[in-house]
Formats: structure tokens, sequence, C-alpha cells
């Protein structure tokens, strides 16, 4: 295991924010459940992203299936979300996340889901 995916297997078990740089830049696709796609600094992914997100998932694991490392030093990340909604649905959320990494910290991620695989799931609102 690379020092990269050490580092990135770490934060997704942990969840610890001290690994994010104080300047992360973190990107998610359209249909993630919050307000915006794109959140800047350490304080505003841990105080606002990820409020935001575990309000709609309460429950939320990271399983990667693999890691590539990228010609440009970016780390790729295919795997799905294990996740819980707020009505209590379970259900995998495929994801591909881009990891950039920068001094032994977290500087970037860009992450797309497909969260429809919920929409698909009994109990969903149909509208």
């Amino acid at each position: 295991m690379t020092d990269a995916e050490s580092l990135v297997r770490h934060w997704m078990d942990t969840g610890d924010h001290t690994l994010l740089a104080e300047d992360v830049s973190w990107r998610v696709s359209p249909g993630y459940p919050v307000p915006r796609t794109e959140w800047h600094g350490r304080a505003e992914v841990s105080e606002q992203f990820f409020p935001t997100l575990r309000r709609h998932f309460p429950h939320w694991r990271i399983a990667v299936e693999s890691f590539a490392p990228l010609a440009d030093g970016r780390l790729l990340a295919s795997g799905a979300y294990d996740a819980r909604d707020s009505a209590g649905r379970s259900g995998q959320v495929p994801f591909l996340h881009v990891w950039t990494l920068r001094g032994g910290a977290i500087a970037g991620v860009e992450a797309v889901a497909d969260f429809g695989a919920f929409a698909a799931l009994p109990g969903a609102e149909q509208g």
C-alpha cells in the first residue's frame, strides 16, 4: 500500500478532519444531498458539508474496491458508500473519488456518486 493510499484509507476509517489541509478543496457531483457542489477550507468541509450530509445519511461507511494512481500524482478510488438514510432505508451508493494529497494532508477531493440508487429503494418518495 502506498503512502497516499494509507492516508486516504486512514481518513475513510476515522473521518479525522485534522488530515485535511487548511485550504482543502472538496467538490461533489450534483445529486449529493447537499445545497451546493463546492466547499473550500477545512472548517467549511467539517462544519457545513459533513453535518449537512449526515442529516440525510446518519450512517455512512466508505467501502473502497480499488485505488489507482493517476499520472498527475492524484489517487483514484472507486467503491460504494454503505449508507442508511434518515428514513431508515439502507443501500449502497457507487462512487468515484479523485484525491489530491500535499505534504501529508488531503488537499482536494472530487467525488462523483450515484445517489439515484436510493431513489429506487422501497419507501422512496415518488415525485
